[in-house]
């Protein structure tokens, strides 16, 4: 399995420019044989980028998935937005990095 990581400069680079966000590495395979993986830095969505993100789901996921994926996406974006299977697999991860916490409900 090859993987193409991010170097030290470049993650140096992104939390100087990033220094309160909620960073993340993803690695994203190149294809379905998923033998060759690239990391992708990204930052965990913010409300305003999930607001954007639901406000279009339900009229057009497209653009609904591209607010996302632009939204938290640091590097390699426009390799990603040209693959179809990188741009899915890459939403797919995102949304897992959505923070939504555990809450109790309780009888009134």
């Amino acid at each position: 399995m090859k993987i193409k990581r991010l170097d030290e400069k470049q993650k140096e680079a992104i939390t100087k420019n990033y220094p309160n966000a909620k960073l993340a590495i993803l690695e994203i395979p190149v294809d379905d044989k998923e033998n060759e993986f690239i990391e992708v830095a990204a930052q965990v969505p913010s409300r305003q980028v999930l607001s954007q993100y639901m406000k279009w789901i339900d009229q057009n996921p497209k653009k609904a998935q591209e607010i996302l994926v632009r939204g938290c996406v640091l590097t390699d974006r426009e390799v990603i937005e040209a693959d179809d299977f990188m741009f899915n697999t890459t939403v797919s991860l995102l949304s897992e990095l959505i923070p939504i916490g555990n809450g109790r409900i309780k009888k009134f």
